[in-house]
């Protein structure tokens, strides 16, 4: 089990990635969290635009061990393009960046 107090992100998120989306993203893994389920050091995010005028993205999460995957529409004006983030355990923190950024 992990413990996400300690939250950061690289600049690639801060500049890509809107804060209700960040926010989204957080949510979605401390949820499995207080459910107790079994979180993986590494999650997934693929981002796609689905139609950037109506703000409609799709998001899926995935992990390898256990394997999971659950896909969300959501709305937000805050993404312009198709993008990977992963979400990385540490001991103590996790950090959020772009997979371009790894």
């Amino acid at each position: 089990m992990f413990n996400i107090e300690n939250k950061f992100m690289t600049i690639g998120v801060k500049e890509n990635i809107s804060l209700d989306v960040q926010l989204f993203m957080w949510n979605e893994i401390e949820e499995r969290i207080n459910a107790g389920k079994q979180v993986d050091y590494l999650q997934v995010f693929n981002i796609s635009v689905i139609d950037e005028v109506r703000g409609i993205v799709k998001i899926e999460h995935t992990q390898e061990v256990p394997e999971y995957k659950n896909t969300l529409i959501i709305k937000s004006k805050g993404i312009k393009s198709n993008l990977k983030v992963f979400v990385i355990f540490e001991s103590e923190y996790a950090t959020m960046l772009l997979a371009s950024e790894y």
